[in-house]
């Protein structure tokens, strides 16, 4: 509440020098379409004719593949920049996580051949080594790029969401895996709480304050783990929502999550009113393997830690799961790991 209270606020909207700047060259050249996305060499004339004009040294900003130790501080994991409105629409690549947070206006973001018009709070997340390019050309848009090392992601958003192994493999499998669609947008519809966040890290990021590393990375793992909890369900799958229209990726995650034990893909089809065989489809595409292979890896994870990190008997952890008889368990269980349940308890104790 603390932070809420003192973030409530807002930024300066008021257009800087080099926004002004950007805006006159845009309004003087509408043949070059600025707000379209162009290749870097199309555009670099004017953003050297408005580096020369301005107080502000832009060779970054010519660059179209860009690395982490140039923009984030060697000190730091994460920077958090205000984008420049009316600077041309280019497309770039880096190979660090960025993290577009919309909190008003609207602009368009230009992922691979997508075209995402993006409205007020909604965050997109963009994984590594994307063609991509934000066009942010009006005066009321607020927008902020927060740009996080690949290890540092690794370490806070996926470090979250392994705590349900269905959804993790899910946004790994989307972030990492995907050519198509590497990026996860979610829609936050201006939720306060997350919009805080993102002023509270920029502030901090803007001072000079003692341990501000520390704090920016506790404020942007608070971050991720608030979009999550409140925002989980408000995700756009990109390659689920194109070709489906499904709205209920989140709940089928979290319900075969939930009912893992004795769950059917029977009994899931009836509860989401869905064929079985779209359900298979959706569930393929979202996690890479089918429903039965989801339903024996979430049982025999769970097996792993029940023999790692407990006395519970073979028999309990057998029923616990849901299985008919304790040697159909040790029979998958040793095809799964290539070993038995007590070699590899055993294994765990003398390790």
């Amino acid at each position: 509440m603390q932070v809420t209270n003192v973030f409530r606020c807002e930024v300066d909207k008021e257009l800087e020098e080099i926004e002004l700047l950007f805006k006159e060259s845009y309004q003087k050249n509408p043949e070059r379409n600025l707000h379209l996305p162009h290749k870097m060499s199309e555009i670099e004339d004017i953003i050297k004719e408005i580096s020369i004009r301005s107080s502000h040294k832009l060779p970054q900003l010519m660059l179209d593949s860009l690395v982490e130790d140039s923009f984030i501080s060697d000190n730091q994991d994460v920077e958090i920049y205000r984008h420049i409105r009316y600077l041309p629409a280019s497309f770039h690549h880096h190979d660090f996580f960025e993290v577009i947070c919309l909190l008003d206006g609207t602009c368009t973001n230009y992922i691979a051949d997508r075209t995402l018009e993006m409205t007020s709070g909604d965050i997109c997340i963009i994984a590594p080594n994307t063609e991509h390019a934000i066009s942010a050309f009006s005066d009321d848009c607020l927008l902020f790029n927060i740009l996080v090392r690949a290890s540092t992601f690794e370490q806070t958003f996926l470090d979250i969401v392994s705590e349900t192994d269905l959804l993790s493999e899910f946004f790994t499998r989307t972030l990492y895996h995907s050519k198509e669609t590497p990026y996860l947008l979610f829609h936050t519809h201006g939720e306060l709480n997350t919009r805080n966040f993102i002023l509270y890290a920029y502030d901090e990021n803007q001072s000079n304050r003692r341990y501000k590393h520390r704090m920016i990375n506790s404020i942007i793992s608070a971050f991720f783990a608030s979009l999550l909890r409140e925002h989980e369900k408000d995700v756009d799958i990109p390659s689920i929502t194109r070709s489906d229209s499904d709205e209920n990726l989140m709940f089928i995650l979290r319900y075969m999550q939930e009912n893992y034990r004795t769950l059917t893909l029977k009994e899931l089809s009836e509860f989401f009113n869905y064929s079985e065989r779209h359900l298979q489809r959706i569930i393929k595409t979202a996690t890479g393997i089918s429903f039965s292979e989801n339903m024996q890896k979430l049982k025999m994870t769970t097996a792993a830690k029940l023999l790692e990190n407990g006395d519970t008997t073979i028999s309990d952890i057998s029923e616990q799961l849901g299985y008919s008889t304790v040697n159909n368990f040790r029979n998958i269980f040793k095809k799964y790991y290539g070993m038995t349940p007590i070699e590899f308890r055993n294994l765990g104790k003398n390790k």
